[in-house]
């Protein structure tokens, strides 16, 4: 059950490192955004907006702890309790905390629940360490371990083994989804930022996760490329949309077989705004409009979520080590992330792309008109599709192979080369899936970092 809590003195009270402020990722109007915005990628990179050290966990939970002693289930209960959560998930390790040789979870959920933690540290017993609820549906434990504890771990709730929601670093294996208490050298792992919306402006808050590849020190000098991708749901998961992306494996693979070189992958949530977010203009699906947010989201990605990365990981900024890729609109948001902020971000692929958006049901520019008007010359694009012509081009093909081929067209024309800033494939007669688009990814990355 609960221990008695460790003591944070100014001697000792910093544990590993202190953590930001509460407001970390506050109000979007005040943090993490430029001052100007960024159009085409005229200005130089925007500074990030970190806080200033505060406290340290251990010193947060005993303080929302003696708290909810008195308020636990007040409505300042509560916010102490929100205050708390986003202050450590965006601190300099997150959860769960691990200082002094000792460790804390902590997990929100109903109240009533019979709530335990167990891993490597305990032979996986799911009955040795429970957590005491100390406010409705918040639960904690504090272990003392007489070590630092290593490895991987669960949450076990009314007797079932789940990951933790609030672990910042996990993964998956052949029992689903786990959780680690630290990183391990030797495996890859996933980072989670929840709720983030630095820079998202008027946009909706989503959760970032940032792939780490096995070996890669985060605090290290040396850069890696790093791929920004949207859709983030269902690039890692196994259990995603048709079994999903498959991105972490198919890199470890590849890294394994020295056919590529270690890189980071961020991914970006969607919110039930994708079809607003991922399009430049205004176009109708049977007859209601729709779209035309993808300037916000594009400057989201590059003056907050890119900054965000590059303070907390060892990501180049070079724009020929940057790169953004989606699939379906995700590949129209792509390559039009790439026109706008063509500086920032070298390279930008698309799969599948929904290239002709804006002319479906609408008289609106597509993104080829966008790129002959004002060419992102120097842009590395990789295009493709499966599909086919069916009766003939423009109007029969399937996986938007039409579009597709019309807008490598124009690239040529305005002067892209093939195999050299140019990269179109075609996969006859692939679907317009998850599986279809991994099965890709590789070969993408093959010409953008053989």
């Amino acid at each position: 059950m609960v221990g008695a809590l460790w003591a944070c003195s100014p001697e000792d009270g910093q544990g590993e490192s202190g953590t930001p402020g509460s407001d970390t990722l506050g109000g979007s109007d005040e943090v993490g955004e430029s001052e100007e915005s960024t159009e085409g990628g005229e200005s130089g990179e925007p500074e990030p907006d970190l806080p200033e050290e505060g406290p340290s966990d251990c010193e947060r939970l005993e303080e929302l702890l003696g708290l909810l002693g008195d308020e636990g289930g007040s409505a300042a209960g509560q916010a102490a309790i929100d205050e708390f959560l986003r202050a450590v998930s965006y601190g300099e390790r997150g959860f769960p905390i691990v200082e002094q040789g000792k460790l804390a979870v902590v997990f929100v959920g109903a109240p009533g629940q019979a709530v335990a933690v167990a891993g490597d540290f305990n032979g996986w017993q799911g009955d040795e360490h429970g957590l005491d609820e100390r406010a409705p549906g918040f639960y904690a434990a504090v272990i003392d371990l007489g070590g630092a504890p290593t490895g991987l771990y669960k949450l076990v709730i009314d007797g079932s083994y789940v990951a933790d929601p609030l672990a910042r670093r996990f993964g998956w294996d052949e029992f689903g989804e786990y959780s680690q208490l630290g990183a391990l050298p030797e495996r890859s792992h996933h980072e989670r930022w929840p709720a983030f919306d630095m820079g998202a402006g008027q946009l909706e808050a989503r959760t970032v996760t940032v792939f780490v590849p096995a070996g890669v020190d985060v605090e290290g000098d040396e850069l890696l490329p790093v791929l920004y991708m949207h859709d983030g749901q269902n690039l890692f998961d196994p259990n995603a949309l048709f079994g999903g992306w498959r991105v972490g494996e198919t890199l470890d693979a590849a890294v394994a077989q020295a056919l590529l070189e270690p890189i980071l992958v961020v991914a970006v949530d969607n919110t039930p705004a994708r079809f607003d977010e991922y399009t430049p203009v205004l176009d109708a699906l049977d007859g209601a409009p729709v779209g035309g947010r993808a300037d916000e989201y594009a400057d989201f990605l590059a003056d907050g979520v890119k900054p965000f990365v590059e303070a907390r990981y060892p990501a180049a900024s070079a724009p020929g080590q940057v790169g953004v890729m989606g699939s379906s609109l995700g590949g129209l948001v792509s390559l039009y992330i790439g026109h706008r902020h063509r500086a920032r971000f070298g390279n930008a692929a698309s799969m599948s792309g929904t290239l002709g958006w804006g002319s479906f049901e609408l008289d609106n520019p597509t993104l080829l008109d966008a790129w002959l008007d004002e060419p992102p010359v120097g842009l590395r694009v990789y295009v493709d599709s499966g599909g086919g012509p069916g009766m003939g081009c423009p109007g029969d093909g399937s996986d938007n192979y039409c579009d597709n081929v019309a807008f490598a067209d124009g690239l040529r024309a305005l002067g892209w080369v093939d195999e050299d800033d140019l990269f179109y494939r075609w996969d006859p007669g692939a679907p317009h899936s998850e599986p279809a688009w991994a099965d890709r990814l590789l070969p993408a990355l093959y010409d953008w970092w053989p």
